[in-house]
């Protein structure tokens, strides 16, 4: 947290400065908005969160000691003797898919070459793999019988960055280039995270606390909230192109170094992600 109020601090300094030397470009100054619309690709460090692994808060073994599911299982599978998950069965390397990313932007320009912008952007993020399940061979079979199953996750982010950005002109009237850099703060939340077994889900977030589940039962559920708050860094860059209406529309692309809040993954990560900003009310235009 030191380190954002540091960084905070030296955009202060920045756009004070800014300020005190705009007095010739005063019509760049103003507010504009808009919207985002892109693909974000987050670091797969926090997919593996989902993979039901025993020091996850999500664990594919307490699907397995339900004995209701474990018959469900047992049949769906047509076992003669036990079912379990196989030796190493678990994926340590999920990955998640690329991201839609849409959000909110707004940005105050100071002069023609600064600006200070914040941009809200939400995103469902989907994990998948496979489990390896083991069903005992019938007396006749030589090998164990491995059968692989879905395993998944989707959590949903909310980004939140605020960065200084500096604007470089170009040999063109209505184009600029500009580089940003800011912090992020960001608010994660757990959607699902699954075993998919013949087609029937069973879900590993344990809703039913220190009970184990009764099929066709009143049985009390708990609310349970996995995630939480986050915070890093944001850089990026691209190009500002001003049509003669006043619209901007921005192609670019960031980079993120952040910590999400997921129990056992809190490490700084990065993401990458790409982008067209269509600036709906600006107040810029090119001289």
């Amino acid at each position: 947290m030191k380190y954002i109020l540091n960084v905070l601090l030296f955009f202060t300094m920045i756009l004070l400065s800014a300020k005190a030397f705009s007095q010739d470009d005063d019509k760049y100054c103003g507010w504009t908005f808009g919207l985002n619309f892109g693909l974000y690709y987050p670091s797969g460090y926090t997919a593996d969160y989902f993979n039901g692994s025993s020091t996850n808060e999500n664990k594919a073994s307490w699907v397995f000691g339900n004995y209701y599911w474990y018959q469900d299982i047992y049949e769906a599978l047509n076992a003669t003797d036990t079912v379990f998950i196989a030796d190493g069965g678990l994926p340590t390397n999920m990955h998640y898919n690329v991201a839609i990313n849409p959000g909110l932007f707004g940005e105050y320009r100071f002069n023609k070459s600064y600006s200070l912008g914040f941009e809200f952007n939400y995103l469902k993020i989907k994990a998948n793999d496979a489990i390896s399940i083991e069903v005992d061979p019938k007396p006749y079979a030589t090998n164990p019988d491995i059968r692989l199953y879905p395993v998944k996750g989707v959590e949903e982010r909310v980004y939140f960055n605020l960065a200084l950005k500096r604007f470089f002109e170009s040999s063109k009237q209505n184009v600029m280039y500009f580089a940003l850099g800011g912090i992020n703060v960001n608010n994660t939340k757990v959607l699902k995270n699954a075993l998919f077994i013949e087609n029937k889900e069973y879900s590993m977030i344990n809703i039913y606390g220190n009970k184990n589940y009764v099929p066709n039962s009143s049985m009390q559920t708990f609310s349970v909230y996995e995630g939480g708050i986050g915070f890093g860094l944001v850089a990026g860059g691209g190009a500002s192109v001003t049509f003669e209406n006043g619209m901007v529309l921005e192609p670019g692309i960031t980079a993120n170094w952040t910590r999400v809040s997921l129990e056992g993954y809190k490490r700084f990560t990065p993401g990458v992600g790409i982008y067209i900003r269509f600036i709906l009310n600006s107040l810029l235009f090119a001289e």
